[in-house]
C-alpha cells in the first residue's frame, strides 16, 4: 500500500533554489511537496513525479496551489544532479499568469514542449518545429563533460567507500 509523507526538507529545498532563478512566476505559488512511497506506472513506464493543481476544497484545505509528488523509491536511486533535474522538470509543469483585470495569479499545469517516440525520431528525424528546436538544444549539451563529471563522482564514491570500509573494520575490532 502506498504511503505519503512531507518532502519539504528535501524536494522543497531544491525547489527553493530553482524558483528564483528559473521559475520566478512561481514565487508566490503555494506548493506542497510530498513523497509517495512507490512510483506509479503509466504506459508501462514508472512515473518519477507528478504535479497536481489544487482547486476548490483541496486548495482551501491544503492551503496550496499545487502538490508536487515525487516517488520516493525512484528518488532514492537518483544522483544529486538528477534530483535537481527532476524537481526542475516538475516546477516547469507549473505555470503562473497574472490576470490583467484582477491582478490575481492564475495557476495552470502545462504539458512538456514535445512528446515523441525515439523510434519515430530515429526513422524520420526532427519532423516538426518543436522537435527540431528540442534536438537543436540537445545537440548543444556537452555530453562528454556530463559523462566525465559522473565518472569522477563514481570514482570519488569508490574511494570514499574504500576509506569508510577500512575505518569501519578498524572501529569494529576495538
Amino acid at each position: 500500500m502506498k504511503t505519503w509523507e512531507e518532502a519539504t526538507d528535501t524536494v522543497g529545498m531544491i525547489a527553493g533554489g530553482l524558483i528564483p532563478n528559473y521559475h520566478p512566476d512561481l514565487s508566490t505559488a503555494r506548493i506542497n511537496y510530498v513523497f509517495v512511497s512507490e512510483a506509479s506506472t503509466k504506459g508501462g513506464l514508472k512515473v518519477m513525479g507528478r504535479v497536481k493543481k489544487l482547486a476548490g476544497f483541496l486548495e482551501w484545505a491544503l492551503e496550496g496551489d499545487y502538490v508536487i509528488e515525487v516517488a520516493q523509491d525512484m528518488w532514492a536511486t537518483l544522483e544529486p544532479h538528477q534530483r535537481t533535474a527532476l524537481v526542475d522538470h516538475l516546477l516547469e509543469r507549473c505555470k503562473g499568469e497574472e490576470d490583467e483585470k484582477t491582478g490575481e495569479m492564475r495557476w495552470k499545469v502545462r504539458e512538456p514542449d514535445i512528446q515523441e517516440f525515439s523510434s519515430v525520431l530515429d526513422r524520420n528525424g526532427a519532423w516538426h518545429s518543436q522537435l527540431a528546436g528540442f534536438v537543436s538544444i540537445a545537440q548543444k549539451v556537452n555530453l562528454d563533460g556530463l559523462l566525465q563529471e559522473e565518472e569522477a563522482d563514481l570514482n570519488d564514491e569508490k574511494v570514499e567507500a574504500t576509506t569508510n570500509g577500512a575505518s569501519d573494520s578498524s572501529e569494529s575490532s576495538t
